[in-house]
């Protein structure tokens, strides 16, 4: 059989394998960066869903021809690589990072079994896994901590007062759109009603409704917050419980920088965390596969639930406020 190691080096020319599956090689689109190149800047994985990854923009259209040619090289026959401790990985399953191999047929059994694509199973699982391996190279690279976020923000929004900050927030929704604003447990019953209203009515109000809102519009008149009731404008959430806010900017700034999604405000929970507000892809299928690699990149996944209670700017936690540290112009 072809170790399709060879396959990939015959396509991308000298590889820096880092491990059995995963390495270091030349972007097939190199000559099309508009920035200079790192030498881990394009990583190419063999294992599940073969794919090489740059972390590069202009390049794209190159990689993802490449991409195609790498999956049609190695999908012409099956392989298998002996890996140490005599475990046997073939064509099409994913090493863990434990070192485990997850099988491709359980992969795909799964996705059956729960009424799932199996082909996008093995594919979500081989992105999670490229995020994995990506991860310090992602992290060092497009790093942004929270003092150069404050200081990058287009407008200088930090140090207004909390009316100031809930009612710049606010001009980031159509003019139509019905907002829910509350605590988490105001909502099921006709009474939580008052907490979904207009735009224009938050503009008076004011954020003393509650500490919360969701990133996703509402149905008018709706008392329950659920994705059943969403309609319209839908923004995209990120956080996590597990970054300091020193680190998930690099997330961030590799969102709106390298996957080009446009960035509309990052808020300090006054808490340990972030949010940042980017808007939501509009491909069920691609947005399945972005959550993907930042559940891997540690961001929390409850988020990604559009109708999920996040922190409003404007209103005081424990006696903090909820604020607006970036916000684009």
């Amino acid at each position: 059989m072809t170790d399709p190691r060879q396959t990939a080096a015959a396509l991308l020319g000298k590889i820096d394998w880092q491990s059995e599956v995963s390495g270091f090689c030349r972007c097939p689109g190199e000559s099309l960066h508009t920035h200079p190149t790192g030498k881990k800047d394009c990583r190419v994985n063999v294992d599940g869903a073969p794919t090489i990854y740059c972390f590069h923009a202009s390049c794209a259209p190159a990689v993802a021809a490449s991409n195609r040619a790498l999956r049609r090289a190695m999908g012409q026959s099956p392989w298998e690589i002996t890996l140490p401790g005599g475990r046997v990985l073939r064509s099409g399953d994913v090493l863990q990072p434990s070192g485990t191999v997850l099988p491709r047929a359980v992969i795909q059994a799964k996705a059956r079994a729960e009424g799932r694509d199996a082909g996008e199973a093995v594919l979500l699982a081989s992105i999670t896994m490229l995020a994995t391996r990506f991860a310090s190279e992602m992290f060092a690279t497009f790093r942004w901590p929270f003092a150069q976020i404050l200081s990058d923000s287009p407008l200088l929004v930090a140090d207004r007062d909390p009316d100031h900050q809930f009612r710049t927030w606010l001009r980031l929704w159509p003019a139509h759109s019905t907002v829910w604003i509350g605590d988490v447990y105001s909502t099921g019953k006709p009474e939580h009603r008052t907490h979904f209203r207009p735009v224009a009515d938050w503009y008076q109000i004011g954020p003393v409704m509650g500490n919360y809102t969701c990133g996703a519009a509402f149905k008018p008149g709706s008392f329950q917050r659920s994705n059943a009731n969403i309609v319209g404008e839908r923004f995209m959430v990120v956080e996590s419980d597990t970054l300091a806010k020193d680190e998930v900017g690099a997330i961030f700034a590799y969102l709106h920088r390298r996957l080009k999604y446009p960035l509309h405000c990052i808020i300090d929970t006054a808490g340990k965390s972030l949010h940042a507000w980017f808007d939501a892809p509009k491909n069920p299928l691609l947005e399945n596969r972005l959550k993907a690699g930042l559940v891997a990149l540690g961001c929390d996944p409850k988020v990604f639930t559009h109708s999920q209670p996040v922190r409003v700017p404007g209103a005081y936690r424990e006696g903090k406020l909820q604020r607006l540290v970036w916000l684009k112009d």
